[in-house]
């Protein structure tokens, strides 16, 4: 019995010996085996985070609706917008072949481009008796000989009608050598359309040749118009009580015709219809005149507009070509020439 109390005590002295032996091991104020550490029996370490991997950059994307606006590639709105940078990159570097090659193709498909529509524009005009602006202005010599004489015919018969209306006041000097040149030619402007002529002398002589023998000296209207230099023509018009400034100067024949009848239409001594065979020798007829806005009730849509120029042209509305049977029949003898030929 001794012996066991004995054992029994050595036993809990070797305990206690061993006990603090693992307690060393464990942390200060821990018992061994007894609590869970701070992070808990079950814990895994972390990984360091990764760095952040760039985000891939974003191409610029272009709306739908700029793409769809964009001008097609070759239209003239196209070339219009790059041609200059296709160039001035072609000039900044010649060297590039490739650069060089596609501004001679976009130079040469603007070119034709241009070519096309030149070529269409004149068939649409040659084709089209109001636009065709040879009608009234023609260019063959045969065809300018004898607009010009009919011109020359309506310019006198124009002359007459304002010399019925006005007479000439005739500014000289006797010793005028400008005078003496201008003498014969309002001679022949007297003699073809019967415009009386009344000669001032400002110095109160008479012409040294002896033409415009009627002549009057001047009482004071050379001062009133302000007349400093020979000849001085002035254009009288009784009727309105107006006197215009015809030429000042030596002036051809040709020069004083038109400037008489410039002056008759802007003081309404002629009407327009006179100005134009005076000046053309045909009476023109212009758009502006004959174009009515008022019949377009929507100003977007080309047919209307287009309509509206086709009724205002100037010669008529041209007429599509059309089909020989159906002319004839429409036509009330049905005699249409040359239906019977292949």
């Amino acid at each position: 019995m001794r012996a066991h109390l004995i054992l029994f005590s050595v036993s809990l002295a070797l305990a206690g010996l061993i006990a603090p032996a693992y307690a060393q091991d464990a942390p200060t104020g821990t018992p061994a085996h007894t609590t869970p550490p701070e992070r808990g029996w079950f814990f895994y370490h972390d990984p360091k985070p990764e760095p952040p991997k760039p985000k891939p950059t974003k191409q610029p994307t272009v709306p739908a609706d700029v793409a769809a606006k964009a001008p097609k590639v070759g239209s003239a709105a196209w070339i219009a917008a790059n041609i200059d940078r296709i160039r001035e990159e072609a000039i900044d570097d010649p060297a590039d072949k490739a650069k060089m090659e596609l501004y001679a193709y976009v130079q040469k498909l603007a070119m034709d481009k241009s070519e096309v529509f030149a070529n269409a524009y004149i068939r649409t005009m040659s084709s089209n008796p109001s636009l065709d602006e040879t009608i009234s202005n023609p260019t063959s010599t045969f065809a300018l000989r004898e607009l010009g004489d009919q011109r020359e015919a309506n310019m006198q018969a124009v002359l007459k009608k304002i010399a019925g209306q006005t007479s000439l006041w005739y500014f000289f000097r006797s010793d005028c050598p400008y005078c003496h040149r201008e003498n014969p030619l309002l001679g022949f402007l007297e003699r073809d359309t019967g415009i009386s002529i009344l000669p001032i002398s400002l110095d109160g002589k008479p012409m040294d040749d002896g033409s415009f023998a009627d002549w009057v000296p001047d009482a004071g209207q050379g001062a009133f118009l302000n007349v400093t230099s020979t000849p001085t023509i002035f254009l009288v018009h009784p009727g309105s009580q107006t006197v215009a400034s015809l030429s000042v100067g030596l002036r051809s024949l040709p020069d004083l015709q038109r400037r008489m009848v410039e002056i008759a239409r802007e003081q309404n001594w002629i009407d327009e219809a006179d100005y134009q065979l005076a000046m053309r020798g045909t009476p023109q007829r212009y758009l502006t005149t004959t174009f009515d806005p008022a019949t377009i009730t929507d100003p977007n849509d080309p047919a209307q507009v287009l309509e509206a120029l086709r009724s205002a042209g100037t010669h008529g509305r041209p007429e599509a070509s059309g089909d020989l049977r159906a002319l004839n029949e429409a036509s009330p003898t049905n005699s249409t020439p040359w239906t019977d030929k292949d």
